[in-house]
């Protein structure tokens, strides 16, 4: 009788362990997916919204300032992605620099590795270099 107790008991524990363990994995995977991107603020008239919106609320401005402070938002964000996209290009350059450099130093073997890891580094960087006509064409390639 007791040993069944333990069982009910470990298995409750193991249910709520579980169900919290889902429900964190739910949530990440829409912070990934959904609110990440949208904070960013830089890729779509949605992104630019939701940083709207969010700065509206942390603030609590009236609709007139929110329509005032919608213009500066939205080119901030704009200046913003492009600076981004400047670094992202430097940074690529950089790198790719570095790499030749490191090239007569190793082996055949890690010279492929490398250059695998590099690739992967820069589709990584692909959003901060692609125009918006580029993203929506390679999100409908993605579908």
């Amino acid at each position: 009788m007791a040993g069944k107790t333990k069982v009910k008991a470990g298995c409750g524990i193991a249910l709520v362990f579980s169900g919290g363990f889902l429900c964190g994995a739910i949530a990440l995977f829409i912070l990934i997916v959904k609110i990440i991107p949208l904070s960013e603020g830089w890729r779509d008239e949605e992104s630019k919204e939701f940083v709207v919106n969010h700065l509206a609320d942390s603030l609590s401005l009236t609709d007139e300032q929110v329509e005032k402070a919608k213009p500066v938002i939205y080119k901030a964000l704009d200046r913003r992605y492009r600076h981004r996209k400047t670094y992202v290009e430097a940074d690529i350059e950089l790198t790719r620099e570095a790499l030749e450099q490191l090239r007569p130093l190793l082996d055949e073997k890690q010279v492929e590795k490398a250059e695998k890891k590099f690739a992967n580094w820069v589709d990584g960087k692909e959003r901060f270099l692609l125009g918006k006509e580029k993203l929506e064409e390679s999100a409908g390639q993605n579908e």
